[in-house]
């Protein structure tokens, strides 16, 4: 388990956030009155001031309010909010998961991630502008002799739409890839499953063939495209396509999968992994970063076909 120091620091900067998350709750609130009394000394003289009159007023000064708050957390909470966090993730979630039997050699890196060319030739997700691609939080270890990375990544796009372009979008969630496995079938080319929820806005470029198996189930919930068909029979095995299923069931979000030579992608659209909560002691967020780690054990079940 953790170490305790790195336990006592972190509820240290937990509690100094908290304190000046706090701090900026009360000055937000304090300012709502301030602005209706801006307000109505500015429309002192003007004749109707009738009840609507009045509420559009509170309402503007209601989102006055919030977007204080909002410029206040960035300015005297954020800094140590970030600062818990990192040490958070590279500290008591790195001590945590290696808790966890299966697990070994494990490293974080904060500002490190997928490259955008991986993302674009492994196809997992639509890689988007490589201008807006978005990946950190990587965390790259060994589970049960098998290698792998994870990270958050979040990709968009620009649109084009009466005559102007504003940036959407596409992806914001994980990507683990697996790879350096033994004893485990290797796929010739790109073997693509997107659940359909997926694939109707955020799966990329597609293999060649569109395959259909002999699982009803799996049909209706996945679409499968392959670069050689017969590589996608041999890979999507009676045991897999169960363990698909299961994996899908389990994680909280839609689902891409692809296998690629000696590598397994898998992206699920979710929040961000490993997060640190400062309503919560440490000690109490352990549960939730084994539920996170779980989704990697899950992941790497997809490889096992027995």
């Amino acid at each position: 388990m953790a170490n305790t120091l790195i336990v006592e620091q972190l509820e240290k900067l937990r509690e100094k956030a908290k304190k000046l998350e706090k701090t900026a709750i009360i000055l937000s609130v304090i300012s709502f009155p301030f602005y209706m009394w801006l307000f109505y000394t500015a429309m002192i003289r003007k004749e109707d001031m009738s009840g609507i009159f009045i509420a559009k007023m509170a309402f503007v000064a209601a989102v006055l309010a919030a977007a204080t708050f909002g410029l206040l957390w960035m300015v005297i909470v954020k800094h140590t909010y970030d600062k818990f966090n990192e040490i958070f993730k590279a500290e008591y979630v790195i001590q945590t998961i290696g808790s966890i039997n299966g697990f070994e050699d494990l490293k974080y890196y904060q500002k490190n991630g997928f490259s955008w060319d991986e993302v674009r030739n492994a196809a997992v997700v639509a890689c988007g502008d490589k201008k807006y691609f978005e990946s950190e939080d990587l965390l790259f270890g060994i589970y049960d002799n098998i290698r792998f990375k994870i990270s958050d990544v979040c990709t968009k796009k620009i649109v084009h739409r009466n005559k102007k372009n504003r940036i959407k979008e596409i992806f914001s969630g994980q990507i683990i890839c697996l790879f350096q496995f033994d004893d485990i079938k290797l796929s010739s080319g790109h073997l693509q499953i997107f659940e359909k929820e997926f694939l109707s806005n955020m799966s990329g470029w597609k293999a060649e063939h569109e395959i259909h198996t002999e699982n009803e189930t799996f049909n209706s919930r996945f679409a499968v495209y392959a670069s050689d068909e017969h590589n996608a029979y041999y890979i999507l095995t009676p045991q897999r396509m169960e363990k698909i299923i299961s994996f899908a069931d389990a994680v909280n979000g839609q689902v891409s999968i692809v296998f690629i030579d000696d590598k397994l992608f898998v992206a699920v659209k979710r929040d961000s992994m490993f997060d640190a909560n400062i309503d919560e002691p440490v000690a109490n967020q352990t549960t939730k970063i084994k539920e996170d780690a779980n989704f990697i054990q899950k992941a790497k079940e997809i490889l096992v076909e027995q």
